[in-house]
Parts: structure tokens; sequence; C-alpha cells
């Protein structure tokens, strides 16, 4: 049999309907906005959440009314000097210390060359607020890790001999007040370069830390640090929120599999989110006996998933054995509670998957001869956090007990 190919999407929506990336950004920020806004309308004159309330009996434990992320969006932004990190070594670095407090990034909201983070905020004990000035650093992320930074970026930076970053903090929004700190605070910063060319596309981790008064190392006041770098793309010059994640430490994001476990109805699941899943030369026919050399059989194939958004985004891509009686899953099950962040450029992410028949497949470990239904499936995880699953179209599947069969895929030419 000749070169083979399946191309699919299909999905529980008509993707023609879902949302742009930028529109999905926003809708995330707004449903942080919500939280945190509440008690706002009690603000200082400067800002909301300026830490104008007065303390409540028991003095640290009082907090004033959460920023209002709005309001911070339309306040002024003030000139931010990176020549520290431009020209390491010939300037000061700011304080390193974050045993001051701590900011959870929850939302993540771009616009143009800026990029607002809102989340909660707690001041240590014996500390004392002074507003909010957050300081920032853009570092490239790991290629193999989206969470962490790249080699090279995750030592000290601003010190002789480090690298310059290539996007640095040019601007900020300064919210000022004394007394209680905010419950929740909103950091907006405006993004730039050295040499003011135009932002280069790319994976980056945001770090946040800032000043407060109080004890600290040695003789220096004390500042607060972020609990986790958040998550930044560049594409086409211009930053945006990676969907469904604000942080992500371990470079992966919580997902829904349930639909890929054993014997769960394949079905697909909401819209899509904008992936498209096609898979070219599939098995079509497998032996029991494994072939020598190889680690088992498989149904196998080249799997490409596409994006109409381009960047980082949850993404699991394979091949799914079910059924045709049942449409139940019995070969290529996933169980995992988290999937990878990857990027997805213009030409996709494509790998060679396989869906194992000799070995963990659902029930007896290994598929018994017979016809089966195949599909490439790809999951990803939206905005809000909600699990999408993408369904190539099915194509036949034979397993037959004859260890001299020669498997039809991967014998054609290479996939495009």
């Amino acid at each position: 049999m000749g070169r083979a190919a399946v191309r699919g999407g299909d999905s529980a929506a008509d993707p023609a309907r879902r949302r742009p990336r930028r529109a999905r950004t926003v809708a995330a920020l707004a449903a942080g906005t919500l939280v945190l806004s509440l008690g706002a309308c009690e603000a200082l004159p400067s800002l909301p959440g300026g830490g104008s309330a007065a303390p409540s009996p028991g003095g640290p434990s009082a907090v004033a009314p959460a920023m209002d992320p709005e309001a911070v969006a339309e306040a002024e932004s003030v000139p931010v000097d990176p020549s520290w990190l431009c020209r390491p070594g010939e300037g000061e670095p700011p304080a390193t210390s974050t045993e001051g407090g701590t900011f959870t990034p929850e939302a993540v909201h771009t616009e143009g060359s800026d990029i607002q983070v809102s989340g909660a905020f707690r001041l240590a004990p014996d500390h004392d607020y002074r507003g909010f000035a957050p300081e920032g650093v853009l570092l490239p992320a790991d290629p193999q890790n989206r969470g962490v930074p790249a080699p090279g970026f995750d030592g000290e930076l601003g010190v002789e001999g480090a690298p310059v970053p290539p996007i640095v903090v040019r601007g900020r929004v300064e919210v000022t007040g004394e007394g209680p700190a905010p419950q929740a605070a909103t950091a907006r910063l405006t993004l730039g370069t050295c040499d003011d060319a135009p932002l280069p596309d790319g994976q980056f981790l945001l770090r946040l830390r800032g000043g407060v008064d109080g004890p600290g190392r040695g003789e220096e006041d004390a500042g607060w640090g972020a609990s986790g770098d958040v998550l930044v793309d560049v594409v086409d010059g211009r930053p945006e929120a990676v969907p469904g994640a604000a942080t992500a430490p371990s470079g992966e994001v919580p997902a829904e599999l349930s639909p890929l476990g054993c014997r769960a109805e394949l079905a697909p699941v909401g819209d899509g989110d904008g992936l498209t899943v096609t898979v070219e030369d599939p098995s079509v026919q497998v032996p029991t006996a494994v072939p020598d050399g190889e680690d088992g059989a498989a149904v196998s194939g080249t799997v490409t998933v596409t994006s109409q958004d381009h960047g980082s985004r949850a993404l699991l891509q394979g091949i799914v054995l079910t059924d045709p009686a049942t449409g139940t899953v019995v070969a290529g099950a996933r169980n995992t509670p988290e999937i990878p962040l990857q990027w997805i450029g213009a030409e996709g992410v494509t790998r060679t998957e396989r869906a194992w028949t000799s070995h963990g497949a659902c029930g007896a470990d290994a598929l018994t001869p017979g016809q089966y239904e195949a599909r490439a499936v790809a999951a990803t995880v939206d905005a809000e956090g909600g699990t999408h699953l993408v369904l190539s179209d099915p194509w036949d599947v034979e397993i037959v007990e004859d260890d001299a069969v020669q498997e039809q895929a991967g014998q054609g030419e290479p996939a495009s």
C-alpha cells in the first residue's frame, strides 16, 4: 500500500467560532480582575489598593483592598534605566533580597509592548508597605523546559561577564502608599531592548521583585519576590501571555486527560482552541510479533499539530487505537495529570508517534489479532484552563499473527 495521509481536526464545536488568542488573554485577565478588585472602591486617591485603609486591630495582619488592575492599566508609566543589564559590571544591580514579601502571579495580560501581571500579595511580618514599584528581568527560557531559564541566564545578571538579556524593562507603573499592604497587587511593565530594536520573538520568563521597608540581609531593607517566573512569549515582535498558565516551574500545566484513558469512549472535547491534527504514513497492518531490533510492535505515523495562534501552549500529541464496536480506547491511552508547554510556529509541531500494541495496551497488555480503528490526537489547554481534545479522521488498522508482515508505515518517502 502506498503513502497515505489522514487529515482531520475534529472538535466538539466549529473552529471558526474560536476566539483569537488576544481575546483569550483578555478574558483570563477579566476573570482575575473580578477577584482582585473586590473591595477596591475604598481606594487611595493615588491608586486603588495604595495602602490607605486604616489598620485593623492586630496591626501587622491588617490588609488594604486589592489594587484595581484597570486603574493600574490607565496609570502613567515612568521610565526605567536598564543600563545595569545592558552594560554588565558597570552599574549597580538592584537589591536581591526577597524575604520581605511574596507576590503570586495569577493573571497575565499584554497590550502593545506592555505586560500586566496581577496576583495575591503578602507582606512578611516586621516589614512596612511603602508602595508597589515592581522590578522585572526578562530571561530567555530553556528550549527543553519552558519553565526555567536558558543556560547562561540561570546565574546572576548585571555583573561583569554576565550575558545581556535580549529584552529589558524600559518602564513601569509605580503605586504609592503607606500602611497595610494590598491583599492583591498588579505589576505593569513596558518592555524594550537595550538598543531600541524590535522585541525578538521567542519564549521568555519574567522574574519580578520589588522593595519594602524592614529588616533584610545585612544593613539593607528586604524586598519582595514573585513566587514563580511569569511565562511570556514574543510573537511577531509583541509580548503575549501563554494560554492556561501564568507560571510553570516544571514546564508543564495541568490537563484533564480522562477522555484518553483506557476504555474511555474516544470523542473530541471542546472546540479545539485553534488546533488541527494530521497524520502521514500511518500503519495499517501490524504483526503480533515484535520486529527484530525494535522495542515492540506499534501503530505509528508522523503526526503534525498546527495552531491558529503561534507561540507556547500546552500540547500533547499521539496516536490512539479504539475498538470499532464500542469506540473505546484500547491502546495509546494517556493518564498523565500534566502536559508540557511547547512552541508552535508556522510549520506546527511534527513528531513520529506510536501506540504500542505488543505491550502497554488496555486490559491484556497486548492487543489480540483483529480489526481496530486509529486516530491521531492532540490535547491542549486554553486561557481559562479548560482542556481541548482534537482528533484526526480515523483509519483502519489490522493486527495480524504473522511476524513476516512488513509494516506499511514508514516505508514511503518522508512526510512533508
